[in-house]
């Protein structure tokens, strides 16, 4: 399943944001980290993620509490908006 995280931060915590991800980098054991973007304002970022369904979950708190501390996460499930629409419209609403 792939997942988008809005990373957050505090624009006073931006230098320690850049050391840490300098120091262990944007992947995740378990994960394929498929891409990470840099909002140009400097206190965003954006990250897409692909999980297997059979992740241990301690990974997924493993992968958040690194980073806690300083930054927001905010995890979305995401798919391709053409597979979305085909999805919609093969169901049988109402």
């Amino acid at each position: 399943m792939l997942y988008m995280n809005i990373l957050t931060w505090d624009p006073d915590k931006r230098d320690e944001v850049i050391k840490r991800a300098q120091q262990i980098g944007f992947e995740h054991e378990g994960m394929k980290v498929i891409g990470t973007w840099a909002d140009c304002d400097g206190w965003r970022a954006f990250q897409l993620v692909d999980v297997p369904p059979n992740i241990d979950p301690k990974l997924t708190l493993k992968a958040n509490f690194t980073w806690n501390d300083l930054i927001k996460i905010e995890t979305i499930a995401v798919m391709e908006a053409e597979a979305m629409v085909k999805l919609f419209a093969s169901m049988k609403l109402g």
